[in-house]
């Protein structure tokens, strides 16, 4: 397994809760698999001083300042996708992946189908989500599958 637990901040989930497809997933996994929890306990000191540093730099992501924090106090690994949120763990010695590692591990571990981080990744880019593609295109080349910028 990639995690023992993992636990999904407040605001993740609010964030995924706002669309009826998201929220159905994020409830069957928190239903059907014990190792996903909700997490509310970090400390709200944390949060507002790193978010108040993240606004001046310039739009904030709530969701990934506060699974920075959360790891922060138990050492664990924080998987985040944003430049910042990446700096924020690196100054704090965090280990942290993104979304496009977990897929990679997942198709290695044949968990998921080696079809299915393509399909994922198209999925993202259609309804807008950043992600950064030419990681992307790197994970479907090593796992032979069609590139997105080619």
């Amino acid at each position: 397994m990639l995690f023992s637990i993992a636990l999904v901040p407040n605001t993740v989930r609010e964030d995924h809760f706002k669309r009826r497809a998201t929220k159905d997933r994020l409830q069957f996994v928190f239903d059907e698999y014990a190792f996903s929890q909700r997490c509310d306990g970090y400390e709200q000191g944390s949060i507002d001083f790193l978010r108040a540093e993240r606004r001046r730099k310039g739009p904030q992501d709530r969701g990934e300042v506060e699974a920075v924090a959360q790891v922060s106090q138990s050492g664990a690994t924080v998987i985040v996708d944003d430049p910042w949120s990446r700096e924020l763990a690196a100054r704090y010695d965090l280990e942290f992946h993104g979304t496009l590692w977990v897929w990679q591990r997942f198709e290695e571990l044949e968990l998921i189908s080696s079809t299915d981080p393509r399909r994922h990744i198209l999925s993202f880019r259609q309804r807008g989500i950043r992600l950064p593609w030419a990681t992307a295109d790197g994970l479907l080349m090593k796992i032979g599958k069609e590139w997105l910028l080619a």
